[in-house]
């Protein structure tokens, strides 16, 4: 499931019509099979969370990176704004695969109940049909 997650695709069916609406934006449901995206109260802490450690990873790396290859005459400003750059741009580059990577843990961690199957089914009827 995770493995469909970074390709973009629906964690739950595998389908590339999934949440991704915009880079920023999604459907509430996947459009093929219906599962919810947001499953419960307080489910988007959890993409949160998966996407700040991975920022903070590739940060980590990068400061480290820099202070080795430049030591010992560290060029502060341009390895603050290149850190700098990273900390804004990174959130947002990984923004839907982290959504979606997450989904798929929860997914895994708790496999979606017959009545969200049915919810899901009920949904994409109702959609296919207007």
């Amino acid at each position: 499931m995770i493995r469909r997650a970074v390709l973009l695709r629906c964690p739950h069916c595998g389908s590339r019509r999934t949440f991704v609406r915009r880079w920023l934006g999604r459907h509430d449901r996947c459009r093929t099979c219906g599962i919810e995206w947001r499953r419960e109260d307080g489910f988007e802490l959890g993409a949160i969370t998966v996407n700040i450690i991975a920022t903070f990873i590739v940060l980590t790396v990068a400061m480290t990176v820099g202070f080795v290859a430049t030591s010992p005459d560290i060029p502060v400003m341009p390895l603050v704004l290149g850190l700098s750059a990273i900390a804004v741009g990174m959130p947002i580059a990984i923004y839907p695969f982290t959504n979606l990577v997450w989904l798929a843990v929860d997914l895994a961690a708790h496999p979606p109940e017959a009545a969200e199957l049915a919810t899901a089914a009920a949904a994409v009827e109702a959609a296919a049909a207007g």
